[in-house]
């Protein structure tokens, strides 16, 4: 490929993207789980809102030719063709799923945006030289499950498909694989990277934070994520009676789970990186009873690994004095997710910048890095990928309170449009000069 720079003479055609239409649907599709006398969404992952939404969205993509395939991690790829179907295609992707009491746009902005572009490309009459996709991944949010970003994740060999299918469902009560066979979308196609590949990956998300609402910006250029991973701690003591055990012979597994509490709020706040513990469970519990067995949740993200590893080995390193100082006490600590640090391709983002200037003005687009986990930085690891950051009111996100507005969410749109026809037009640039 060129370098990371786009001259005029290889930048895409111009076209224009309904941001009427995108609005409509983000608000038609936002019935399929639609939480009453809300404005909030509830679609968890592979349940039956998330198989009308899928069932709507492929519909929607065939109806415009598209070729549509589900794999076997459930992940949707719609392919509009292109002149050199050789190619392997252009992708954009994001999410459907929400979260238990989420918003209308996280991840949902994403594919419908991706949608209409497809639908400006297919309406314009013009043929772009490489295939250009459509992709829902599956369970990004990781609600009701034990870990997110699956879909992606084992698209890109992060995770193999045994881990993917085996993925709790802490609600239902079930695995992945048999929740993609109850909804009927255990797809057929490969779920590798090597086996169905993207040329490259463009996402357009909300940002889920207020630095462009606050410095009055339209458009970020997402330049990396930070890493994320996610633990889960269970800690063994010895239940017993809250008035004849003394104080001295105790094993409180609620004690040993509040000083891991402690050491997160610690290590986040000596690294600068956040953490939080937003899940403990414990055994049936009683107000005279030692509590025997506590289980806490971590999720910790920073934009360097090497924290990461050493916040890793802190936390073992705990478990240990603890353990060392009651014989009592076990501790059983799993990575459930990681996701890893992620610096986004150059050129990519340069097709990114010039559809951003060209939209909103340079003086409205800003570079910044994610602070939240995305589809994205999986997907990264396997191919070049950038993402653009439309403005959320306040930077609320994973609530009902979650909103952008339609000219923001067009926006994106159309700078999704743009940066795919400039890379687009790149491809097809380079293979002029190849002689192919």
């Amino acid at each position: 490929m060129p370098s990371a720079t786009l001259p005029l003479d290889t930048r895409g055609p111009f076209l224009r993207a309904d941001f009427e239409r995108l609005w409509n649907d983000i608000h038609h599709t936002a019935e399929w789980g639609a939480v009453p006398d809300s404005y909030g969404m509830a679609r968890l992952s592979l349940s039956n809102d998330d198989k009308a939404v899928r069932d709507w969205f492929m519909t929607k993509a065939r109806k415009i030719g598209c070729e549509v395939s589900v794999d076997a991690i459930g992940n949707i790829f719609a392919v509009l063709p292109g002149t050199n179907n050789d190619l392997a295609p252009i992708a954009m992707g994001s999410h459907l799923d929400t979260q238990f009491n989420g918003g209308r746009f996280d991840g949902i902005l994403g594919v419908l945006a991706a949608l209409e572009v497809l639908r400006t490309i297919k309406d314009s009459g013009i043929k772009t030289y490489a295939p250009i996709a459509a992709v829902d991944w599956t369970n990004e949010e990781g609600a009701g499950y034990v870990s997110g970003c699956t879909g992606s994740a084992v698209w890109s060999t992060n995770l193999s498909l045994s881990q993917g299918h085996n993925n709790a469902n802490t609600i239902r009560e079930s695995t992945m694989k048999e929740d993609l066979l109850s909804i009927g979308y255990l797809g057929a196609r490969k779920a590798d990277f090597r086996l169905n590949p993207l040329n490259a990956h463009f996402e357009v998300h909300i940002e889920q934070e207020r630095r462009l609402q606050d410095q009055q910006k339209e458009i970020g250029i997402v330049t990396g994520i930070q890493g994320v991973r996610w633990y889960t701690i269970e800690v063994s003591g010895e239940q017993g009676h809250a008035g004849s055990t003394p104080m001295k012979y105790r094993a409180d597994a609620h004690v040993a789970a509040a000083e891991i509490i402690t050491l997160v709020q610690k290590l986040a706040l000596t690294h600068n990186a956040v953490g939080t513990v937003g899940v403990i469970r414990t055994e049936k519990s009683s107000v005279n009873k030692i509590a025997g067995y506590s289980e806490v949740s971590i999720d910790f993200r920073h934009p360097e690994e090497a924290v990461l590893d050493e916040f890793e080995s802190s936390i073992k390193a705990e478990l240990d004095r603890i353990s060392n100082d009651n014989s009592k006490f076990t501790f059983r600590m799993t990575r459930t997710w990681r996701s890893p640090v992620v610096h986004f391709d150059d050129l990519a983002m340069e097709c990114v910048r010039s559809a951003a200037v060209e939209e909103v003005g340079s003086d409205k687009v800003m570079e910044m890095i994610s602070f939240a986990g995305h589809d994205s930085a999986l997907v990264a690891t396997k191919t070049p990928t950038a993402m653009i950051f439309i403005p959320c009111r306040d930077g609320i996100s994973h609530s009902p309170l979650e909103h952008s507005t339609k000219e923001q969410c067009g926006h994106g749109a159309q700078v999704l449009l743009r940066a795919v026809l400039n890379y687009d037009a790149l491809l097809r640039s380079h293979d002029k000069n190849l002689g192919i």
